[in-house]
């Protein structure tokens, strides 16, 4: 491709193209590597778990923002429902869970044909003083797996049909680094599947729980005043939400059909609030919105309820007469947080607010890197944020240049970790220990191909801040930048 596209004489489309498909296979071979890496230390005994504060909402997030995009750009329906009852936060090894859940969602999904359907349900089924049981079921309307090959599905590079990997992609070690995983972690995973209907996989653990439960903060608007009327298409989603408002206190009404959802409004304040599913159909949520306000009160407050990227249709939202837009999916204490900002009665951000693009003009970036080509990519990518980079060819240099310029100089330094004469970690801690005010607080970002935990653990215990692993994600490294430049100032 690379050859072909040097031939291509001023024909864009034809390096465009091969650009892409460079793109793709790069891809596909870093993911081969790290998982043929995190086989061989699964295998040498080398891998180890973490016990450690997972903010379940948080983590949930995560997994669902690579989810959404993958299932919109193969025309896939994703839904993530989770139980009432699941908690704030649990204890455990929260990038292992993360690799878990991820590669089982990916699975189904590269499995699983244009407008077919993929479920991520998480139940807790059990809980004492210092565990929890989790249920974390995986479910998709794809090819399904023979009966013949499901005893085999777990083991390492085995795939179900020879044709399989230039078919669908894979290496073969997704689900074997999962089962491994599982194990570790003293939990099961089965999996269940009939050809031409889908395969479903149930993956059962334990996850710590907090020693004293968080006291419970006294939510500052009346649920059990509030009337509520949920309207989503997904019957399973939409009971779930309704059950939410109905612990919580509410009078709890849900339609998956928008048209029984409408008609159940016989008057201007038959509700005090209405949740609107942005896919429903036949209609979108903003169409259904749009009526809705038309027959209601101004007072009725309405929320748009949507897994995909708001930012696109928050304006037509707003002439809709939608109040706020809600993040799905919901578990108790963010439906909680969503309906006191439609009552103005928390300080949050609201979504109009939050950032959507990043411009650091006047900002300056000290980059510590010995690669000639891992600088051209970075000094591109941040100069095109208006970011000022000045480069250091290694730690030792890289320590020199700040001791040489004033005070607040630079506004953040990108430290490769293994460079000649001084590495990254070295320099890190000499900055760190220099007599100057700004030599503490000044953000310190390791940008690195040293990925695993005992690796971030070296860069933090250094004095890094943050921890970026190349290749270089630039969404992450202008959020990491921001977020770290904004607690400075």
């Amino acid at each position: 491709m690379c050859t072909i596209a040097s031939q291509a004489n001023g024909d864009m489309n034809q390096i465009t193209d091969c650009l892409s498909k460079i793109d793709l296979s790069s891809r596909f071979l870093l993911s081969l590597i790290n998982d043929i890496l995190d086989m061989s230390r699964i295998e040498s005994g080398r891998m180890t778990l973490k016990r450690e504060r997972i903010p379940f909402e948080e983590f949930l997030n995560g997994i669902n923002s690579i989810c959404y995009t993958n299932a919109k750009r193969k025309n896939i329906e994703y839904v993530n429902s989770v139980d009432s009852n699941i908690g704030n936060y649990y204890y455990g090894d929260v990038m292992k869970l993360q690799q878990i859940f991820i590669n089982l969602l990916s699975n189904s999904m590269k499995f699983t044909p244009p407008n077919g359907k993929v479920v991520f349900d998480i139940k807790q089924l059990k809980r004492d003083e210092s565990h929890a049981l989790l249920r974390f079921t995986v479910r998709d309307t794809g090819c399904g797996i023979s009966e013949k090959f499901l005893p085999y599905i777990f083991d390492p590079f085995s795939q179900e049909h020879s044709g399989t990997t230039s078919m669908y992609g894979g290496t073969g070690l997704g689900l074997a680094i999962c089962k491994n995983l599982v194990n570790m972690m003293n939990g099961t995973i089965d999996v269940k599947s009939k050809v031409g209907v889908g395969t479903e996989f149930v993956v059962t653990l334990k996850l710590g729980t907090p020693l004293h439960e968080e006291p419970k903060r006294k939510a500052s608007v009346d649920f059990t005043k509030l009337k509520v009327l949920v309207i989503d298409s997904d019957v399973t989603t939409c009971e779930h939400i309704a059950h939410i408002f109905t612990d919580l206190g509410s009078e709890a009404s849900s339609f998956s059909d928008e048209d029984e959802g409408i008609e159940a409004i016989v008057s201007p304040n038959s509700f005090d609030l209405i949740l609107v599913d942005w896919k429903a159909v036949p209609l979108d949520g903003v169409k259904i919105s749009g009526i809705i306000r038309k027959k209601v009160s101004p007072d009725v407050k309405i929320a748009l309820m949507t897994s995909a990227d708001w930012i696109s249709i928050e304006s037509e939202a707003k002439i809709a007469g939608i109040d706020c837009i809600i993040n799905k999916p919901m578990i108790k204490s963010s439906l909680v947080e969503a309906v006191e900002e439609i009552y103005g009665k928390t300080n949050r951000h609201s979504i109009s607010s939050m950032k959507t693009d990043f411009d650091f003009r006047g900002k300056r970036i000290l980059l510590a890197e010995d690669q000639k080509l891992n600088v051209e990519v970075a000094t591109r990518l941040m100069e095109k944020k208006n970011l000022v980079v000045e480069h250091a060819e290694n730690g030792l240099m890289a320590l020199q240049m700040f001791k040489a310029t004033p005070t607040d100089y630079y506004s953040a330094i990108l430290m490769d970790i293994r460079m000649p004469v001084m590495d990254g970690l070295q320099s890190t801690m000499e900055i760190r220990n220099l007599k100057r005010k700004d030599a503490k607080k000044i953000p310190i970002i390791a940008m690195t191909a040293n990925a695993f935990d005992e690796d971030v653990h070296k860069s933090l215990k250094a004095g890094m801040n943050a921890h970026i692993a190349k290749p270089i994600n630039p969404n992450l490294l202008f959020q990491t930048l921001y977020d770290l430049i904004k607690t400075k100032n």
